[in-house]
């Protein structure tokens, strides 16, 4: 799993899938609490995807925000991550 670089958020582990889908996105995860799918080339209300939460810890709206602002801000450098550590599968693919 190829860690993302071009953006931190404390506490947060980051990556990319090397073998992944389209649209382009990264995931991001307190461990043990949550993991979500950040897809960075959407609109804000349809960026984050929740993959799983614990019943009782949930993304707070300060992690959440982070995320989709550096997304948002660093939306170029994130693609060409992407692009360059992720074998893109299924319909669509490049490679």
């Amino acid at each position: 799993m190829p860690r993302v670089v071009c953006i931190l958020v404390k506490g947060l582990e980051l990556w990319f899938n090397s073998n992944d889908h389209l649209p382009p996105h990264f995931h991001a995860e307190r461990a043990g609490d949550w993991q979500v799918k950040v897809y960075f080339m959407r609109t804000k209300a349809e960026m984050v995807e929740v993959v799983y939460a614990t019943r009782a810890k949930h993304p707070t709206q300060r992690e959440l925000r982070d995320l989709l602002v550096q997304s948002e801000t660093h939306r170029v450098a994130l693609l060409k991550e992407f692009e360059a550590k992720v074998n893109v599968k299924g319909p669509g693919a490049k490679r």
